[in-house]
């Protein structure tokens, strides 16, 4: 979940909305600052003219006072209880007969929402100066503040909708890994989502044609190998006992072997069966992988613990057996050692060096060969792996005093220990 996407640019939204903020924050403190300072001049600049009319008889006052732009009222108690005092701290920059008077109350700055006032408490009669508009606060951080927010939360919404088809390839990914099952997009837009969608829809149609052109060709090959294979077994009971007719009845169980063992391969090895885990006697294993190469004792050293495994006998004898026959095939003493140690086997052959190019990973590759006149398919130690693979067992080569080693771990990390 920490590495999702739509997590990640939700992340980075939510860092911008609080960084925004912090702005917003910092600029209002500034712009709260200028404001105040903007009072505290005006104010000053009220009081400096009220102290100028003091001579000045009351119309005359009037008169002066609205020459310089000031409006004059009577205080009515009704206003003065809606006003709010303009100033929280006397500026020391007033003189000090000011400073003095507001103090002591005589005289008190107010305002409301749009108008600066001075209030003359002990003014015979007390009086009201005012100062229209000088009060005004502008509200344009808050507009963009909302306006940000605004474009920002329309900015989100529009890149989740549009990586929102994400998680419905995901999901249909998911599910066709789990139940073999794809489920269409049908994707209709043409942004670049869109275009993958509709691509892997393609890719999904062309892998369903495959697979099913590969479930009817494996059908078919087996229904013609199959079909002689009875023919034989049927006429085997016409034929007289002797070593020919003991020889075709192991051929004929062989090969039946052989496709029963090809089926199941390809089912594993496809991911369209899971390995069917039991408890196998590698001994029991190793006999049969004997005889299914009809090897004499000879060609084989084992060296068994008796510890047993939990694996598909039916698959591991396949390895045993594909492992067994490339040791003796490429021994140049003919013959091959198997070591057991718990859920370890190594299977070694004295044989030539392969070169560095010969990788365990290169060995794997189908339809490769190690000597040029070899007559396999080359598909033996790529089965071997596909096995191992599907069962989380792990397999190793090395090449060591003369050697050939692979090393078979029978042990599935996902299975808990006994």
């Amino acid at each position: 979940m920490t590495h999702s996407i739509f997590l990640r640019i939700t992340l980075f939204f939510l860092v911008t909305f609080i960084a925004m903020g912090l702005g917003f924050v910092f600029l209002q403190q500034k712009l709260a600052q200028e404001y105040t300072h903007r009072i505290e001049s005006e104010a000053g600049n009220m009081l400096l003219v009220l102290r100028k009319s003091v001579p000045l008889a009351p119309p005359m006052r009037r008169s002066y006072l609205q020459e310089h732009g000031y409006s004059v009222a009577e205080p009515h108690h009704d206003l003065i209880k809606t006003l709010k005092n303009a100033l929280t701290v006397i500026p020391k920059n007033y003189p000090e007969e000011i400073k003095s008077s507001l103090h002591e109350g005589r005289i008190q700055i107010l305002r409301d929402e749009n108008h600066l006032y001075i209030y003359l408490t002990k003014a015979t009669p007390p009086l009201l100066v005012i100062k229209t508009d000088a009060a005004k606060q502008s509200h344009w951080i808050e507009a963009l503040l909302l306006s940000l927010i605004l474009a920002l939360l329309l900015l989100y919404w529009f890149i989740i909708k549009t990586l929102f088809p994400l998680k419905t390839i995901t999901q249909a990914i998911a599910q066709y890994g789990a139940a073999g099952i794809y489920t269409p997009i049908h994707s209709k837009k043409k942004d670049e989502i869109s275009l993958v969608s509709r691509a892997l829809d393609t890719a999904m149609e062309k892998n369903q044609a495959l697979l099913e052109a590969r479930k009817l060709f494996l059908r078919n090959i087996m229904h013609e190998l199959k079909t002689p294979i009875t023919v034989g077994k049927l006429s085997l009971p016409f034929i007289k006992k002797s070593e020919e007719k003991s020889i075709l009845e192991r051929a004929f169980f062989r090969m039946e072997h052989l496709i029963a063992e090809l089926v199941r391969l390809e089912q594993i090895t496809s991911g369209s069966l899971a390995p069917h885990l039991q408890t196998c006697d590698p001994k029991a294993l190793l006999e049969r992988a004997k005889g299914l190469l009809f090897l004499h004792d000879e060609a084989i050293d084992l060296s068994l613990d008796g510890t047993l495994i939990v694996a598909d006998c039916e698959v591991m004898v396949t390895v045993f057996k594909n492992l067994i026959d490339n040791a003796i095939k490429y021994s140049s003493e003919g013959k091959v050692t198997v070591l057991q140690k718990g859920e370890r086997f190594l299977f070694s052959n004295v044989g030539e060096p392969w070169g560095e190019e010969c990788t365990l990973e290169r060995l794997s590759e189908p339809f490769l060969h190690h000597h040029e006149n070899s007559n396999s398919f080359g598909l033996g130690l790529y089965i071997i792996k596909s096995i191992i693979d599907a069962h989380n067992f792990t397999l190793n080569y090395r090449y060591e005093n003369g050697s050939h080693r692979f090393e078979v771990v029978c042990r599935n990390p996902l299975l808990p220990l006994d």
